[in-house]
């Protein structure tokens, strides 16, 4: 099954004046601070609630934006940016593709936290098979850390092999003992437990895995998708389940809750087909250009509409704003550090009413 997914992470640094009160001040952080070294990736919005954006860069020749727009409008809402910039070569070796400085200054103007996605390259598992490779990634990545002034990197290692389940472990291990002594973030990016098969999600162990990165961001979509049958992207039900799957295996506050906002145009055959990505700002849109009305299914908060094109039968799920924000209310339900957005610029306007401003 070739799942989708995507992305996450983040927190503040502050720069702190000097002054006895201060000093005092750090002494108390650093008697309560925690052995694992976990700390928020930024401010947590008045709910307590992060919110972190992944970003994409604008591709030439692409029908939906980048995400600098919908970043400058709601940068308030934010806690952190998580950037697609970097990808780890079979070798060890990590391949840029598109970081910004100028956006990481930008971002640290205005207190966000910037935490690249770093991902497996043409989702290869080679670099986990030996030590040698992990140990050239690990120290790649915090070379890049250090150079970039990141504040700390998602790991976003997808369609990996199931046997590298101990050597991703070891790999985020690694990398821990940098982040951790350099007050750095460490999120993982993994896939849900229910509901997929163990190839898909059986290289990621929640139990390992949260023991070393501060935060494990569900990517809590996909239950259909592309070359499957026509069905919604994340019915609230399964999601539900996912979180309650996580939290016997990881702490509340090591998790956080990756949201899609897009759906899929299938063609409505009766079988699996390929299905084209609609990001939520697009849908109402495709609606309206064949005069239908999409329907939103309180069972499982999703949307859904179907229309006829050049005589063919298409049938459209997606996320929207009323369902995004059921995803942002089970967040705090059950307590999660905070919701990840796949991604900024694919958004209905509307859901930024469910985000407090910090």
């Amino acid at each position: 099954m070739d799942i989708r997914a995507w992305r996450v992470w983040v927190r503040n640094h502050r720069r702190l004046s000097a002054g006895l009160t201060v000093v005092a001040a750090l002494l108390v952080v650093w008697a309560w601070w925690p052995a694992t070294g976990k700390k928020f990736f930024g401010a947590p919005q008045s709910s307590g609630l992060q919110a972190v954006g992944f970003y994409e860069n604008h591709t030439m020749g692409s029908a939906n934006p980048g995400s600098w727009s919908s970043l400058q409008s709601h940068w308030r809402q934010l806690s952190s940016i998580s950037p697609h910039w970097f990808a780890v070569n079979p070798d060890g070796s990590v391949t840029d593709i598109g970081y910004n400085g100028g956006l990481v200054a930008w971002a640290h103007t205005h207190h966000l936290t910037v935490v690249p996605l770093v991902t497996n390259a043409l989702g290869s598992t080679d670099v986990l098979w030996t030590q040698a490779t992990r140990r050239a990634a690990a120290h790649h990545i915090e070379s890049l850390m250090q150079q970039d002034h990141l504040d700390g990197v998602n790991i976003d290692f997808e369609l990996l092999n199931p046997d590298s389940r101990d050597d991703l472990s070891r790999f985020v291990g690694d990398l821990a003992a940098y982040t951790k002594a350099h007050q750095k973030i460490l999120a993982v990016s993994v896939f849900p437990l229910v509901g997929l098969p163990y190839a898909v999600n059986g290289a990621d162990n929640y139990s390992a895995l949260a023991q070393e990165a501060n935060y494990l961001v569900i990517m809590a979509y996909d239950h259909h998708y592309s070359g499957g049958p026509p069905g919604p992207v994340a019915p609230w039900g399964w999601v539900n389940d996912n979180i309650k799957a996580a939290l016997t295996h990881a702490p509340s506050d090591h998790l956080m809750l990756a949201i899609g906002m897009y759906g899929y145009d299938w063609v409505d055959s009766g079988g699996a087909e390929p299905a084209a990505t609609v990001p939520d700002f697009a849908a109402q849109k495709l609606a309206q250009q064949y005069g239908t009305v999409p329907h939103y299914l309180a069972d499982i908060s999703q949307n859904e509409f179907r229309y006829t094109a050049g005589g063919t039968p298409h049938i459209v799920y997606y996320m929207g704003d009323r369902s995004a924000g059921a995803r942002v209310a089970l967040a705090l339900q059950y307590h999660l550090a905070g919701v990840a957005l796949w991604r900024l610029g694919y958004e209905d306007p509307r859901f930024w009413g469910t985000i407090p401003s910090r």
